[in-house]
């Protein structure tokens, strides 16, 4: 239960600063980061995967409603949340004695660096293309999408570094 509380107070705090302070960073329209995404990558391992993707819907959900962007945020975090157990698999040679979280800790810092990467790419492509809704302005979105991913991932990376040493 308190593991509970500790997973629902960070996507709290990750709410908040996404909300109201990142969201009101837009560096020429093209930098948006997302790190409420870190909330889905922390989730235990061990959960069933359809219960990765309702709390990776949740999740999407509540920054929906926020963004006033219906379904966009929610179909980039149900990806990731069917993703992640695929990638760790990948990485881990012992999945089935894995316990917790995926941290750095738990999967080693290069295959967290390279499981994150890959979730927030994929993240990142289905809610700037969804956002677009159209391949006009490809080029825009795709530096969208690689200029917020770098940023994101920077973000992320010192997340983890700060949990990590906490």
């Amino acid at each position: 239960m308190s593991n509970w509380l500790k997973y629902i107070g960070i996507f709290i705090m990750l709410l908040f600063l996404q909300v109201l302070l990142l969201d009101n960073l837009h560096w020429l329209g093209l930098v948006h980061p997302f790190i409420y995404i870190w909330a889905i990558i922390l989730l235990p391992i061990e959960l069933p995967r359809w219960l990765q993707m309702l709390i990776g819907a949740a999740i999407g959900m509540v920054m929906d409603l926020f963004t006033h962007a219906p379904g966009i945020h929610m179909a980039g975090c149900v990806m990731m949340a069917y993703l992640r157990p695929l990638l760790v698999s990948g990485v881990v040679q012992d999945i089935d004695r894995m316990k917790g979280a995926v941290t750095s800790d738990t999967i080693g810092m290069g295959n967290w660096l390279r499981i994150v990467a890959i979730l927030v790419g994929v993240h990142h492509a289905i809610v700037f293309m969804l956002e677009a809704f159209t391949f006009a302005h490809f080029g825009y979105t795709l530096l969208q999408i690689i200029l917020s991913g770098i940023f994101s991932y920077a973000l992320l990376l010192m997340l983890e570094y700060l949990r990590k040493n906490a």
